[in-house]
């Protein structure tokens, strides 16, 4: 049964966690390359890529979807970024696959890689293949260019609306980062896949002093600060850590719950704790987890902030998949803390697979778990600020910074954000 919660935990609270689920059949690891094939190029990239071959030879579809996307480019280490970057770099030196080439160079725009990544990437080649074959790389480029009209600062689907600040390695799938209100510390929780997980502790300039800072957790999710005490979600335990001495303090479990993730604070130091596999939010009260919160719209409560008197909900969507379908996908929703009525926010509905949720000015930024798009949302409007390498988890915000886990990547990533927006709330408050 410890075995069944771990995984509970690692696939649901984290919402896309392939590294736990194996696909172990054709049919399964077909699904995943069409999946891929068309995230990667494009809606409707796979139907396509099965009747150019129809013809000719349907089996080489198939071995391209199913064994080239579904089984190695959907293996874990590396993002689609850096994989189509790669895969750039080698049809270049081979000199003769310009249409591959292109089309692999489309692939990269559409996942975020920018024209001058691409770029640099011929001008590192010419030290090693020689300057011709670099240079007819960067004219295939400045075909793709003309070929789908690119204009880069309109590109809602790049994270060229984001400036990056620092981008720190070395960490095994950090699902939460919160910063403190008052020091120059970031902690992260570290899923650690099926071993104890444990929390690092990271400068706001991205230096390392301690990854295994606190240990001996099982798989630790959500994370809120208060009051020099850390709160950690994880499994079927409330963890408290004190952070002035760096040491785990108390852990409050209950019977009711099944994936403790994100945890959230009030102004006060009322304690919330969503469990996305029960459909519960918790509180604490008298050093006991108890319900205080349920509803039939809101199945799966995963990312949580406490704004104001309100407690904002990021539902996962209306079942737990690892491949939701639109019609699936979660939405927002303000809780009233006093009466607990509650009400969504209009402009998120069915917005994605939501996961990780942060206060800006006017709005909220959310994670959208499946393909790891992160969004501003209010009352009235919704767009689209940038989209990740899978796995964009519970991310934080602090002044005009944005820190980003990136679970299956194992980094953290630092980012200031547009001009218009900026946080202005803080919960921890002394």
């Amino acid at each position: 049964m410890n075995i069944l919660k771990k995984q509970i935990v690692l696939i649901f609270a984290l919402g896309i966690n392939f590294l736990t689920v194996a696909q172990t059949t054709k049919e399964d690891n077909y699904k995943t390359g069409v999946k891929i094939v068309n995230e990667v190029n494009g809606e409707g990239a796979a139907k396509g890529l099965e009747a150019a071959f129809k013809s000719v030879s349907p089996d080489m579809a198939e071995y391209i979807i199913r064994y080239g996307f579904g089984e190695i480019y959907n293996r874990p280490g590396l993002d689609f970024k850096t994989k189509e970057l790669l895969i750039i770099a080698s049809l270049t030196t081979q000199a003769n696959a310009t249409s591959q080439l292109k089309s692999h160079m489309k692939a990269a725009l559409n996942v975020g890689v920018t024209p001058n990544e691409i770029s640099e990437t011929m001008i590192l080649l010419s030290l090693y293949t020689g300057f011709p074959t670099a240079n007819n790389g960067m004219f295939a480029l400045k075909e793709v260019l003309s070929e789908v009209n690119y204009t880069e600062t309109a590109k809602t689907n790049a994270t060229d609306k984001l400036t990056k600040n620092w981008e720190l390695n070395g960490f095994s799938m950090p699902e939460s980062i919160v910063a403190s209100p008052t020091e120059n510390w970031l902690y992260v929780s570290n899923v650690n896949k099926n071993e104890k997980g444990y929390i690092s502790r990271i400068t706001k300039d991205g230096k390392v002093d301690n990854y295994k800072w606190v240990t001996g957790l099982n798989n630790p999710a959500g994370l809120a600060l208060y009051q020099d005490k850390l709160y950690v979600g994880d499994g079927t335990e409330l963890h408290i850590i004190d952070v002035k001495k760096g040491k785990l303090i108390e852990s409050i479990s209950s019977k009711k719950a099944m994936a403790l993730n994100d945890v959230a604070i009030s102004k006060e130091g009322q304690v919330f704790v969503s469990d996305i596999a029960s459909g519960k939010i918790f509180t604490l009260e008298n050093n006991k987890l108890v319900v205080w919160f349920q509803a039939s719209e809101i199945m799966h409560p995963n990312g949580l902030f406490v704004d104001g008197d309100s407690l904002v909900i990021a539902n996962y969507g209306t079942e737990l998949s690892l491949s939701l379908t639109a019609d699936k996908y979660g939405s927002m929703y303000k809780v009233n803390l006093k009466d607990k009525t509650f009400s969504m926010i209009k402009s998120s509905y069915q917005l994605g697979a939501l996961d990780g949720l942060a206060v800006v000015k006017e709005g909220y930024l959310v994670t959208g778990g499946t393909v790891s798009n992160l969004f501003f949302v209010n009352d009235s409007t919704r767009r689209k600020i940038g989209t990740f390498p899978k796995g964009l988890a519970d991310i934080s915000i602090q002044g005009n910074t944005l820190y980003a886990p990136i679970l299956f990547s194992d980094k953290i990533e630092s980012f200031s954000l547009p001009k218009d927006l900026s946080t202005s709330k803080i919960v921890d408050e002394k």
